[in-house]
């Protein structure tokens, strides 16, 4: 028996016929995967101009330069001495830039973190004046604050009858 041109076009119909719902779910199912990922955001747009409008290089390089008493008022301490402060804790702080976005600076942390202190400034407070999501805050302020304790640590004077008194043996460890 011999196989036609037309036994040929008939099986190809068959094939297609199996073929194209199965390749169309497949790319029906592919699309909305799409879509539905398309709507999440990796970072915020104003978030993204934190190098030009977050209160690190905008509001305190002016302060520093021009009114040092409100400089000082908003970190609680000079800018001669934030420099020192952050010379000591960069190196512990500091991250690298990924391919996909650029490390918030050391400075930029240090300075959240001592307005923190400071004020006692929530997280969203202080991810609008900064630009710096409220999560990256939780996540780095332990680390700086280690940072800072380990550099300033012989500086730090503990009253001994205080923590006696009080049993709080572990507190300043």
């Amino acid at each position: 028996m011999a196989v036609t041109p037309d036994d040929i076009a008939d099986a190809l119909r068959q094939v297609v016929a199996l073929v194209v719902p199965l390749v169309s779910d497949v790319t029906v199912n592919a699309l909305r995967k799409n879509e539905r990922r398309r709507g999440r955001v990796w970072v915020r747009s104003w978030i993204s101009r934190r190098l030009i409008l977050g209160a690190s290089n905008s509001l305190l390089r002016e302060l520093a330069v021009e009114d040092v008493d409100s400089y000082r008022n908003h970190l609680r301490m000079t800018p001669q001495r934030f420099d020192e402060l952050l010379t000591l804790v960069e190196k512990k702080i500091k991250k690298k830039d990924t391919m996909f976005r650029l490390a918030i600076p050391a400075k930029t942390k240090l300075e959240i973190t001592l307005r923190y202190l400071a004020t006692g400034d929530s997280f969203a407070s202080l991810q609008y004046l900064y630009r710096v999501p409220k999560s990256s805050i939780s996540k780095f302020l332990p680390e700086v604050l280690a940072a800072v304790y380990e550099v300033l640590e012989e500086y730090i004077k503990v009253n001994k009858k205080h923590i006696i008194f009080y049993n709080y043996v572990y507190c300043y460890k």
